[in-house]
């Protein structure tokens, strides 16, 4: 094995001794009066909960504990800490230890990560900088590693393949719990030897699947493969398929996702299992997070569709832990780890949040100060050469068709001359941001808005490319010069001036700062988005961060060229 990455590794074994160290807590809570929940029963119980340090001394009603600080429940409900099943934490665009600072206020205390977003820019080198920055976090960042990258042979990413033997190193590692989404279905319809020595090295453990788009029989396929998960439910048809074939559905609610209410209802109307069923955000912005919750949402919506709160708290919690083999977590039980989210009945606030026995959070608001360690060792990943707007021009042969992007989806469609025509047109133009090959395309858009400017981003799923979207190439041109120079991040521009942009220096992808100010940075360049005619119905950001993944239907833009996904061919 290479020194520099059994250096890594021992760092990050060093880190995890650590890491432990702050579960190791004095004092004594007890919760009174509460109704407390239970995941594996699917039952909920009026009681009292007492913590003595880091875990669950007792349950039961009319305790006492002398020295106790005491939390008043009545009317509340006490549900174990919830869990992210499926999420990618550079998407928030913070690091790890920040993320943590943003999601556990709303009763998140632990998350299932896939860094296949800084492994595709950065190889094995961004999964030991995940590990380590994740150890500092205040939530528990599990990690499953990524079996897709690049997710497809189709475009251009940075860290090039990610194979079984790059993985071995980390295996073991206490925070690995799996292999991460398996987004490649040639590769699982041909039984391709480097997928399936992925899925060998993780024997007896999880693996994730991606199957947007597939067939009942591809839906199959992947199950006879171990695949147990995907989050990638669209509709009720989906989500039965997934359910008649024997996989867990994981109901998903991010920034540009947003069905889980379609889906929980449709579960709920056919009977679905929920030990069947978990609860990701996948892909979710700060500026979401802040105004609506994390996990948290899903909760809510799963309670005004008639779940009760020990389904809840099975789906929230219970059920990932136990998928994940997470050992003393995700139950209100004697000797469990005092993870804990308290709840008002109408499940609109988290009025208290215990991480490892310690009181963190009052109302949604943390009760603690945890700041971001300055981290300026980046180097920029953009590397692309100087644009005119000369190199901004839709090909002849792609002037009757465009990219429709629809509201409150992640999946886009396929819109022809006849169909976009009189509606606001845009272009948008991916480039290869490595240095690698100098490949760029360009193409129209529809469903996206902007008027007299351009936006880039260098958040582009998976092989993070540069996007642009803009209504004239001069803008477009502009934006991406700016972004190169920046290393990384969101720029908009508008009538040849840079009218806003925020940075990411860490791979492209992610901010050295604080969730606070990565929110309000983000959240300005989101309404000045929108100011300029972005339509409110989708995600300025995220949702141009998708139209190059060439893994989702219908129609994607990458490096290599416009692709229809359903029907395999470029145009």
């Amino acid at each position: 094995m290479p020194a520099k990455k059994i250096f890594c590794l021992f760092v990050l074994a060093c880190l995890y001794m650590s890491c432990m160290d702050k579960s190791s807590v004095d004092g004594v809570l007890l919760l009174k009066g509460g109704l407390i929940a239970d995941g594996e029963t699917a039952t909920e119980e009026i009681g009292d909960v007492l913590i003595v340090g880091d875990r669950i001394k007792a349950v039961g009603k009319d305790l006492v504990a002398d020295g106790a600080t005491v939390i008043d429940c009545n009317g509340m409900v006490i549900m174990p800490g919830f869990v992210d099943s499926h999420v990618h934490v550079e998407s928030s665009m913070v690091l790890p230890v920040a993320f943590g600072e943003a999601v556990l206020p709303f009763g998140t205390t632990a998350v299932i990560a896939d860094p296949h977003e800084i492994v595709n820019v950065a190889g094995s080198d961004g999964v030991c900088f995940f590990l380590e920055n994740a150890a500092q976090s205040p939530v528990d960042v599990y990690v499953v590693l990524p079996s897709s990258v690049p997710a497809t042979s189709l475009d251009t990413n940075g860290g090039g393949e990610f194979l079984a033997g790059d993985m071995a190193g980390f295996v073991n590692h206490p925070f690995v719990v799996g292999l991460g989404e398996v987004m490649n279905p040639y590769a699982v319809y041909n039984k391709d030897s480097l997928l399936l020595s992925k899925i060998a090295l993780f024997g007896g453990r999880v693996i994730d699947g991606h199957m947007a788009g597939l067939s009942a029989d591809m839906v199959k396929e992947y199950a006879g493969l171990g695949v147990a998960n995907d989050h990638e439910c669209t509709c009720e048809e989906d989500m039965l398929m997934r359910n008649e074939a024997g996989v867990n559905i994981y109901i998903r609610e991010g920034s540009a996702a947003r069905n889980a209410g379609d889906l929980l209802l449709a579960a709920r109307k056919h009977g679905v299992d929920t030990r069947r069923m978990a609860f990701c955000t996948d892909d979710k912005h700060l500026s979401t997070i802040a105004q609506e919750g994390h996990v948290s949402t899903i909760v809510r919506m799963a309670r005004e569709y008639w779940y009760t709160w020990g389904e809840v708290a099975r789906m929230s919690s219970y059920n990932p832990c136990r998928y994940y083999k997470l050992e003393d977590k995700g139950l209100i039980r004697e000797g469990y780890i005092a993870d804990i989210a308290v709840m008002g009945m109408d499940a609109a606030v988290v009025k208290y949040v215990i991480k490892d026995g310690r009181l963190v959070a009052k109302d949604s608001k943390r009760l603690y100060d945890c700041a971001v360690t300055p981290h300026d060792a980046f180097g920029n990943t953009v590397r692309y050469k100087e644009f005119c707007a000369g190199d901004f021009v839709v090909p002849s042969r792609l002037e009757d068709v465009a990219i429709r992007l629809l509201p409150g989806e992640i999946v886009t469609a396929v819109s022809t001359a006849a169909e976009f025509v009189g509606e606001k047109m845009n272009m948008l133009a991916t480039i290869e941001r490595y240095g690698k090959n100098g490949n760029y395309s360009v193409a129209k858009c529809v469903g996206y808005g902007i008027t007299d400017g351009a936006i880039a981003t260098s958040v582009s799923h998976d092989a993070h490319n540069v996007v642009c979207a803009g209504d004239n190439a001069a803008d477009m041109a502009l934006a991406c010069n700016f972004l190169r120079e920046l290393g990384g991040g969101y720029v908009i521009v508008s009538k040849g001036e840079v009218v806003g942009h925020f940075a990411l220096p860490a791979y492209g992808l992610m901010s050295a700062l604080n969730a606070e100010e990565a929110m309000k940075g983000i959240h300005e360049l989101e309404e000045l988005a929108h100011r300029m005619g972005v339509s409110h119905d989708i995600d300025p950001f995220i949702t141009l961060s998708f139209v190059a993944l060439p893994v989702i239907p219908s129609i994607r833009l990458m490096d290599t060229g416009l692709y229809n996904v359903e029907e395999s061919r470029f145009y």
